[in-house]
């Protein structure tokens, strides 16, 4: 599959969707100095887990640790403690650090096949420009708050479009694990690998994809890899995945803004309404 290039790195946004602005005190340093009259850099948590996410971005996460993190910042690694009780927080952290930069659905009362279109969007981009820290969304075990509040804004704007609350977990969970996989797939082509953005010309595709596969591969399977791996656009891709959901839902369950979600019981007796049932 080709990997499209990494999209560029945005400005971390903070809880409550408010992003560090000047004179806030996560970016502002105080007027302490070091003994040497050197500025000291206040340090809060967000700064912290904005900053252990751009390390594990630049140096890969086998690499974090609490000293090499301090020294980044300008301290000591021992003054982080009263920000993150342990490593494991801080990874905790960077999981929240990585949330506060998903947006809630649009606020323009949008349709709620355009919502979802713009949660996988949302989920893939941030897996995109942390492809090293991204595995931790799906190893970490917590929740943020950011999380939770988005969760509840989707699944609020399905039950208004006619979903009860079970289906519409149902859906967001389908959407939010697609996502996640498909994303830290498209990432493991690129950076995990190390191999670099996949080529667009097609000699150099054939070079990627020959040093793939096994030298005795048959040609048909070569060229089989080939079609596969080499001609595959990840954001076509990824939107047919997310649009087969879409149809699928409308499928099954009618027009839901219209009338409600109908399951069974409600094309049941839509068919009986309708003179359905049983032939003789």
């Amino acid at each position: 599959m080709a990997p499209q290039a990494r999209a560029a790195r945005t400005t971390m946004i903070e809880p409550g969707s408010r992003r560090p602005a000047a004179g806030d005190p996560a970016v502002t340093p105080s007027a302490e100095t070091t003994d040497h009259g050197v500025p000291r850099p206040r340090l809060t948590r967000e700064k912290v887990l904005a900053a252990a996410l751009e390390f594990v971005d630049e140096n890969g996460l086998a690499a974090l640790s609490m000293h090499k993190l301090g020294a980044e910042l300008g301290v000591q690694g021992m003054s982080l403690y009263s920000h993150v009780a342990s490593k494991d927080a801080l990874l905790d952290g960077i999981v929240e650090a990585m949330t506060w930069e998903a947006q809630m659905p649009p606020a323009d009362g949008s349709e709620w096949r355009d919502a979802l279109r713009h949660l996988a969007g949302e989920i893939r981009g941030i897996i995109l420009r942390h492809p090293a820290a991204a595995p931790l969304l799906v190893s970490r075990r917590v929740m943020p708050t950011r999380r939770l509040e988005q969760v509840d804004a989707y699944v609020s704007l399905l039950m208004r479009a006619g979903f009860p609350e079970d289906k519409a977990m149902d859906v967001l969970r389908t959407v939010v694990m697609y996502a996640h996989g498909y994303a830290l797939a498209e990432a493991c082509f690129t950076a995990c690998a190390g191999c670099g953005p996949w080529p667009q010309d097609e000699l150099s595709q054939m070079r990627r994809v020959t040093e793939m596969v096994p030298r005795d591969a048959p040609d048909h399977l070569l060229r089989l890899a080939m079609l596969f791996c080499g001609r595959c656009n990840m954001d076509e891709q990824f939107s047919l995945g997310i649009e087969l959901m879409i149809r699928g839902l409308d499928c099954q369950n009618g027009e839901p803004g219209t009338g409600g979600v109908q399951g069974d019981s409600g094309r049941q007796s839509r068919g009986e309404d309708e003179g359905g049932g049983d032939p003789a």
